[in-house]
């Protein structure tokens, strides 16, 4: 039961450790003119199908391989970790290993491997009752550097992918091969140190002085400048000296005791070949697999990262200046629209107010589909100029009714925009030399590639923008259209008109005749308050409906688009710079 839990958990480890490569591969995706995020990506799949492979093969036996260059000895110490003098061939012939010598306790415990290689390139030696080898599998494999170098070298990357411990060798006579560390640092890149040894081989033909004051020291700096990474530790090794047989010859006897070799095989016949190792290997490399994408993706950030950050600065400047240019032409264009926002405004007030004060906004709402001049009525002056202004207003209904239709789409948009490309436009080529010095691509010059097309955000401009007029409208309207405010206005006329009438009910009941001049009198009365209410609501609406609405709709249109800086695009490359610093910051 507790195996099973443990299981479990690893695979949620292994889980997290996908999680968060995925998540460096997205980023990274999303800054596709960031020249590095190409092999970043690369980087991140190369990952994850190395977690899969480690999640398929969790309760597997540890695949323990020993590479290194020419004569470095790697047949010599597997046939001394397996205690047999003849497990993989030795000699001077190079290459010595043309095949992948695996020693193992069965033939199923290649099985993992073999699904890697070619099965005819795999020599398999069986030991089925030495100590060690139940949950560790030994592999020698082909000279990196040997003279059939190219048609090995295919097999031993193989060999290597498939393996979960490296052990690298080299010649303590030579340990300095620039070749030979070079090639191994891809493939090292992916161990952490409990799953990485370096074994300095020969080393008893070294003196012991100069093994440890000069040679030791040197190669581990060496190693980790190389590398890139810190060496756990160099373990000096005679592997010869541990055959049954060394055959020392007369001038290569070892000239001192120093040997690691016992250290060494505790580490991979002991400490490894335990069943509780098997997944911690796993896991272990997996969680430095995902540690390594996010160490290379912040390297790779912060190499530029002061440098984006001053670009960002830049673009932020310009995009403010650009977007300060267009809110003007934009509000200018709105501005022009207050006629059949009038309009509207007085549609919306017909619908919501009754009495007589509410027949004569109905009435003037029609006044107003059927012609421009909202308040005419208003207009102090020669009332031959008003009476012309309604007349006039019925002869351009069609245009009235364009400028209602003009007001909910929100008129032209695109002068506003047309000022902001070309703002930017201004400024983008001195932006974008610095671009191109932080690592982004050439495509990034071009101007296309930097502001998004103008015809789907006018859209969304105008569909954001009949939304706010709509609903500001409606608070407007609906404030303007309360139960006392709409009674304070039809109080007066109702009161006049109740009054005339029950005089004229109360003199017909009593057999009392009304002069005419009574009749003109109430009549002139009552249209003249019915009027002057209507009036006053228009000054009421005026200062309800005018700049202050236009304000209002305006606002709501950038709360709905998330403040000004959501008010026109914004350059799509600020936010593939905004996503290589959050990888700056991956660590």
């Amino acid at each position: 039961m507790q195996t099973e839990q443990y299981r479990l958990m690893a695979r949620g480890r292994l889980a997290a450790c996908r999680q968060t490569i995925e998540g460096v591969e997205s980023m990274a995706a999303s800054a596709p003119n960031w020249a590095p995020s190409i092999p970043l990506q690369a980087e991140c799949r190369a990952a994850l199908e190395m977690i899969d492979r480690l999640e398929q093969r969790l309760d597997r036996k540890l695949i323990v391989t020993i590479v290194g260059p020419t004569g470095s000895g790697k047949s010599t110490l597997l046939n001394a970790l397996a205690g047999s003098d003849e497990l993989s061939p030795t000699g001077i012939d190079r290459p010595t290993t043309r095949q992948i010598v695996v020693f193992c306790r069965q033939k199923t415990d290649v099985d993992e491997l073999l699904g890697e290689v070619d099965p005819g390139q795999v020599t398999i030696r069986l030991h089925s009752k030495g100590s060690g080898l139940q949950h560790v599998v030994l592999v020698d494999s082909p000279d990196m550097d040997s003279t059939e170098s190219a048609q090995y070298r295919p097999l031993l990357e193989k060999t290597i992918r498939a393996s979960d411990v490296l052990i690298c060798v080299l010649n303590g006579e030579n340990p300095k091969r620039r070749d030979a560390i070079a090639y191994l640092k891809p493939f090292v890149d992916h161990y952490p140190g409990s799953l990485l040894y370096v074994a300095l081989n020969r080393c008893d033909r070294l003196p012991a002085d100069e093994l440890r004051q000069h040679i030791l020291p040197d190669l581990q700096h060496h190693l980790q400048r190389s590398w890139q990474s810190p060496v756990r530790a160099v373990l000096c090794i005679s592997a010869r000296g541990h055959l049954s047989d060394p055959s020392w010859p007369p001038d290569e006897q070892p000239l001192h005791e120093i040997d690691d070799f016992p250290k060494l095989r505790a580490a991979i016949l002991d400490n490894l070949d335990q069943s509780g190792r098997l997944v911690d290997a796993r896991i272990e490399r997996a969680e430095h697999l995902a540690g390594l994408v996010r160490t290379s993706a912040d390297s790779r950030a912060q190499e530029v990262k002061v440098q984006l950050q001053a670009v960002r600065s830049e673009i932020e400047q310009m995009e403010a200046g650009a977007r300060l240019a267009a809110m003007q032409a934009m509000q200018a264009s709105l501005g022009e629209l207050r006629t059949g926002m009038q309009a509207m405004f007085y549609q919306n007030l017909a619908g919501r107010w009754w009495g007589p004060v509410g027949w004569l906004v109905g009435l003037w709402a029609r006044f107003l589909m059927a012609g421009a001049g909202a308040l005419a009525v208003l207009r102090f002056g020669n009332p031959a100029l008003q009476l012309w202004g309604l007349v006039s207003s019925l002869l351009r209904r069609r245009k009235t009714r364009a400028a209602v239709e003009e007001a909910v789409v929100g008129g032209d948009w695109q002068p506003a925009l047309l000022k902001y490309r070309l703002a930017v436009q201004q400024k983008w080529p001195q932006i974008s030399d610095r671009l191109t010095a932080a690592g982004f691509l050439p495509a990034v010059r071009s101007f296309s590639t930097v502001v998004p097309e103008q015809g789907p955000f006018a859209r969304r401009l105008s569909s954001s923008w009949r939304s706010a007029l709509e609903t500001v409208m409606d608070r407007r309207a609906a404030a303007l259209s309360g139960f006392l405010l709409q009674l304070l206005f039809n109080l007066p006329t109702l009161a006049l008109m109740t009054l005339f009438g029950y005089r004229s009910v109360e003199g017909f009941l009593l057999n009392r005749v009304l002069p005419s001049g009574y009749f003109l009198h109430a009549s002139v009365s009552i249209a003249l308050v019915w009027l002057l209410s209507f009036v006053l609501l228009q000054v009421v609406v005026r200062f309800g409906s005018g700049k202050g609405l236009f304000k209002k709709a305006f606002d709501s249109l950038l709360k709905d688009l998330d403040g000004a800086e959501g008010l026109l695009p914004s350059t799509s490359i600020r936010e593939e710079i905004e996503t290589v610093l959050r990888l700056a910051d991956m660590r």
